[in-house]
């Protein structure tokens, strides 16, 4: 028998990230995922914490699965290229390497059982690399505070208006006062609040009507928009709403009739998960805690910054050329990028915790250790995710600003190789975003690394051929358009309000602090339901029994999802 040797494991990482890719098509989410290398861990126990003790299993779902004389499930401990159709148009070599790495996340799943006693920590280098950014830029900004606030005394004090005049905001001749701009944040805040609870409650009570509403909310909109952009009159507006209208009809035929198919096992998926919402509410307390601190994140980093930038920019340290602004903008970037990638990344892995224990034996006090497990255990793992991303997206900011710099210049052939190299960054970026979803639900039910997990969720998910669930799954849409709800309804009812107290200034107030509040407020709540079906899938890939018996109709959709192997030529 031929011997298989393994790629270098510096390989392994993008050589997994592409066979994850390949298992949801472009409708099913962001993009994509990766494999395994060694892990970087550090032996610190933490506290006991429940481990998952598994009931009674039905056998027949365990192993491997045939329909039509052809496998639909394979085992991945005993796979072989023949179980994969889709290795059959493969060099023999390279198939027989992805069967490799296929056992070899069998091998690393049969290691760690799922929610262990004791958990290491793991990835703890790029753990200290965030803090120890966090400390240089919010220390570097407070020893460098005095030059900026010197600047803003005397801005102050060359004001030519009174005192209180700072104050107060002026909109179309009303006016409004400080005192009263944190009332409407106040309102924005409660309004949102108020949206992202109910449309979780709607997730259970009413699966269908979040579903049918996020496929038509985005083309309505445009509509609505394009109707709005014709009132104007003028020629220009419109020929720009009659196109407007023109494109929303076509996306909502396109939703209403191509996607009509999709619709019901998409309410499905959605009801389930909509369910152990309502048994565990607190998770959206997680998002909110997470969106605040995104929030302080962004203004304590922008005032760090600045009081850095402008400190040495003062002291005639930095030149003023292009190589000194292109790393100003990716340092800056970076920097945002990576906090709030770790806020986020943070509730994604809670999330993923409370809904793999729920999954695997409905263990009691499930918020609790999953955020632990995120804020220590798993968080260097987040880190390193978090990192990988937004060095990306620092890159890909760095490109923009040279595209925008050459447009200015004339430079056309700078420009053509800054836009493209714009959209190479940009799809990179999406793609391990896309890997990180789906890596960091093995960080919280194993509490493995970021590589390990990739293996583990990679072999998994090629043996059970998830990848025809997620061609049937409108996951995308019901995510992204349900954070567009809560945002307009926040908005709608904010402005509604600001309007009836203050007039114009107050309802343009409460438009854009309710917009703006509402988006966060509705990515904490769409974040869940993001969460719980990736978690959904990866646990049912696993081991099929708990879901057969807790929602056997789900059950049987994704297996006859799967089924679609059987008979395809």
């Amino acid at each position: 028998t031929k011997r298989v040797v393994p790629p270098p494991p510096i390989l392994r990482l993008f050589s997994s990230a592409g066979q994850l890719c390949a298992l949801a098509p472009v409708r099913s989410g962001r993009s994509m995922g990766a494999s395994g290398s060694p892990m970087i861990c550090c032996a610190v126990p933490t506290e006991p914490e429940d481990e998952y003790v598994p009931e009674a299993t039905n056998t027949s779902l365990q192993g491997e699965w045939k329909v039509n004389g052809r496998t639909i499930r394979a085992d991945p401990t005993y796979a072989t290229a023949a179980d994969f159709p889709d290795f059959g148009a493969m060099p023999p070599e390279k198939a027989e390497r992805k069967v490799y790495q296929i056992k070899e996340g069998a091998t690393r799943k049969a290691e760690y059982r799922p929610f262990p006693h004791t958990r290491t920590w793991q990835d703890v280098p790029w753990l200290v690399a965030f803090v120890c950014m966090t400390i240089a830029v919010w220390g570097g900004g407070l020893l460098k505070c005095s030059s900026l606030m010197s600047l803003f005394d005397e801005m102050s004090a060359e004001a030519d208006t009174e005192a209180d005049a700072s104050q107060t905001l002026y909109v179309g001749g009303d006016t409004m006062s400080g005192a009263q701009l944190l009332i409407l944040i106040c309102a924005a805040g409660l309004v949102s609040a108020f949206s992202a609870m109910s449309f979780v409650f709607l997730t259970y009570k009413c699966p269908a009507c979040i579903v049918w509403s996020s496929l038509c909310l985005g083309p309505a909109l445009t509509i609505v928009g394009g109707l709005a952009t014709m009132a104007y009159g003028s020629e220009a507006a419109v020929l720009l709403g009659a196109v407007l209208v023109f494109l929303g009809a076509i996306g909502l035929c396109i939703n209403l009739c191509c996607y009509r198919d999709f619709i019901p096992f998409t309410v499905q998926i959605t009801e389930v998960v909509g369910s152990i919402l309502q048994q565990h509410p607190c998770m959206i307390s997680v998002g909110f805690l997470g969106s605040l601190l995104s929030f302080v994140w962004f203004v304590g980093s922008s005032l760090a910054l600045a009081a850095i930038f402008y400190a040495y920019n003062s002291e005639g340290a930095m030149e003023d050329s292009d190589a000194v602004r292109y790393t100003a903008v990716f340092v800056v970037s970076l920097v945002f990028m990576w906090g709030g990638g770790v806020a986020s990344n943070v509730c994604h892995v809670t999330y993923c915790g409370v809904f793999g224990r729920w999954y695997f034996g409905n263990i009691e006090g499930t918020l609790a250790p999953s955020l632990k497990v995120a804020t220590t255990t798993s968080f260097g793992s987040i880190c390193f995710g978090s990192l990988v991303v937004a060095v990306v997206r620092a890159l890909e900011a760095v490109a923009r600003q040279m595209q925008e710099d050459a447009t200015e210049g004339g430079n056309w052939v700078v420009c053509i190789v800054a836009c493209a190299l714009q959209c190479v960054l940009s799809a990179l970026g999406d793609v391990i975003e896309y890997f990180n979803d789906w890596a960091y639900v093995q960080c919280a039910i194993r509490g493995v690394s970021l590589f390990e997990s990739a293996s583990i969720t990679f072999s998994l998910m090629t043996c059970a051929n998830t990848k025809y669930i997620l061609a049937d799954l409108l996951l995308n849409s019901v995510v992204n358009m349900g954070q567009v709800m809560i945002a307009f309804v926040a908005t709608m009812v904010t402005s509604i309000i600001g309007f009836v107290l203050y007039g114009t200034a107050g309802m343009v107030a409460g438009f854009v602090v309710a917009f703006v509040i509402g988006l966060l407020a509705g990515g904490a709540a769409s974040g869940v339901i993001n969460s719980g079906v990736k978690t959904l899938l990866v646990s049912w890939a696993e081991n099929p029994e708990p879901l057969s018996r807790s929602h056997p109709e789900v059950h049987e959709a994704f297996k006859e999802k799967v089924s679609k192997i059987a008979w395809m030529e």
